[in-house]
């Protein structure tokens, strides 16, 4: 399972498009935490940004403490206002430059800008020198894990190994255990992978760059279908390239049809029936980029010559990542719930309510650069209603490691409220996954990162964890153990039974930056279920009892 590190490089900061009120069609709730900007008395002792001394730096504080409803106005015009934490000192001129010239790009003039220097002087003056960098501190891990590593096979030969995707197919008879699915967004290629002999089977599906795909049997025949999502372009662009592409019996003949095209990148697609009439329709997240996104329903609809699938879009904000499905209510009727990143940073459920879907906020994040990068469905606390693990760790934005990066429990209480919990920071997350990995009964969490170089060169000597795992030892309560710390280059994650042994085993996908770098397609931490740390099974491959 993946998010997309890819859906955002190279874009403009979200602290950028914070400052652009107006852009988009964001939603904003109500803010709570540690994203809330601090008030005037805070300015003041702080003292200002610029060193001028005298009267002209006490008329400058003036003057910004006068301007400053109307740069919380202008700054938090549709979403929330960006927090004066969020960026180093020296980083809000660029921020606030780009901001401004967002804004005046996009044509909105119903909001008065303030000076532009008092902007940049109201955030320089509450803004630290530099980001705190996160706590790490990890215990020895009860249970062991051995690498296992998949070799690149060099069939991407004109760009970098990008795996975008790593999920699981069922079986097929006479084998029990389930192949990897994996989707290699830089190549164009979808394809299996046994996870104990490394034999690969490609599938033709005739796409550019796949973000995720899905198996599932759209058109009843009793064989699987592959579900796939198009981004239409390898980095962040507004196109209409994005396309939802299915590939019927891709075990058999192999049919492919485009059931959605014209559209920007598309990140996640997932089949559901949600309206009930006995086909699987799809509810697809176009993340697009500035101009382009939204989301979208594909309503399977059968006739004597065969299937349609009729679009219809709910929403048109960019930035959404994920749409699992799930019954969130208890009403008989499947729901879906949305994450929305890029200046949004929301999760939101999408109610069904037979003739329209009911949109209903679960949690904003404090902060418009918040870095959104996934979200899990799981009953984590086995109460019987639906949780979701959530992750913050997107770094291709700004470059930089926020202090809030890390793995997040949004518990659900009934009556659509969550309650949110940091369980752990992790630089870069990108995956999150429940799992029993000790196999005493409860719900643990695994989780990889992947960190850009350009991030770890802006801030030297932040600490890199690439694949832990965190350790429930009561209720709520959690251990953190290193089952990988080498530089983090895993965007997409899923647990699995690789060696037949009864517990959970991990496979990471590989998300070069450099062709230098395309050593390896996929990662197997297989779990060795005692004590130390992990063993090291180069590709050629004898396994090594030396602790890493």
């Amino acid at each position: 399972m993946v998010n997309l590190p890819f859906l955002r490089r190279c874009v403009l900061s979200a602290g950028s498009l914070a400052l652009l009120a107006g852009f988009g069609a964001g939603l904003a709730g109500t803010i709570v935490g540690c994203g809330a900007a601090p008030g005037p008395g805070a300015i003041a002792a702080s003292g200002g940004g610029e060193s001028t001394g005298g009267a002209t730096a006490a008329a400058g504080e003036q003057a910004v403490s006068a301007a400053e409803p109307q740069i919380r106005a202008f700054c938090g015009g549709c979403h929330a206002l960006p927090s004066p934490l969020s960026f180093p000192r020296d980083d809000w001129y660029h921020e606030v430059q780009r901001g401004f010239d967002f804004y005046f790009q996009s044509e909105r003039r119903d909001l008065q800008p303030p000076v532009q220097a008092e902007v940049v002087r109201w955030y320089q003056s509450q803004a630290p020198e530099k980001l705190q960098l996160p706590d790490l501190s990890a215990t020895t891990s009860p249970r062991g894990f051995t690498r296992r590593e998949i070799a690149a096979d060099g069939k991407t030969v004109d760009a970098s190994v990008a795996v975008s995707f790593v999920g699981t197919l069922s079986p097929v008879a006479p084998a029990t255990q389930p192949r990897l699915l994996i989707s290699e967004m830089n190549g164009g290629r979808i394809y299996s992978l046994d996870p104990a002999t490394g034999d690969q089977v490609e599938y033709a599906a005739g796409v550019q760059n796949p973000a995720a795909v899905r198996e599932a049997d759209l058109d009843a025949d009793g064989h699987p279908d592959l579900l796939i999502a198009e981004l239409g372009s390898p980095l962040p662009a507004d196109h209409d390239k994005g396309q939802v592409v299915l590939l019927s019996d891709y075990r058999g003949a192999a049919r492919r049809q485009v059931l959605l095209a014209g559209v920007g990148r598309i990140s996640d697609v997932r089949a559901a029936d949600f309206d009930a009439d006995g086909d699987l329709d799809v509810v697809v997240a176009e993340f697009g980029w500035h101009t382009t996104g939204g989301l979208h329903v594909l309503w399977q609809e059968r006739s004597a010559e065969g299937s349609t699938f009729r679009p219809q879009r709910l929403d048109s904000r960019s930035g959404p990542i994920h749409v699992p499905v799930t019954d969130l209510d208890g009403d008989g009727r499947l729901d879906f719930i949305a994450l929305v990143s890029q200046e949004h940073e929301l999760v939101e459920a999408f109610l069904n309510r037979g003739d329209r879907f009911e949109k209903v906020q679960l949690f904003a994040a404090p902060d418009p650069s918040w870095g959104s990068s996934g979200i899990e469905l799981t009953d984590f606390d086995g109460d019987g209603d639906q949780d979701i693990l959530y992750t913050a760790g997107d770094a291709f934005d700004s470059y930089l490691i926020k202090p809030w990066h890390g793995i997040w429990l949004l518990r659900n209480d009934g009556a659509l409220k969550f309650q949110p919990q940091q369980i752990a920071a992790l630089p870069g997350v990108h995956r999150a996954l429940a799992a029993d990995l000790d196999q005493d009964g409860d719900q643990d969490i695994a989780a990889c990162a992947m960190v850009p170089a350009r991030a770890l060169q802006a801030q030297p000597g932040t600490p890199t964890q690439s694949v832990i795992w965190l350790e429930q030892t009561s209720a709520g309560k959690f251990v953190r153990h290193v089952i990988s710390d080498e530089r983090p280059i895993h965007a997409a994650m899923t647990v699995l039974d690789a060696d037949a042994d009864g517990d959970a085993d991990l496979a990471a996908g590989c998300f070069a930056e450099t062709r230098s770098e395309s050593k390896f397609s996929v990662l197997l931490f297989i779990n060795a279920g005692q004590s130390a740390a992990v063993a090291h099974q180069p590709p050629g491959a004898q396994e090594s009892a030396a602790a890493r």
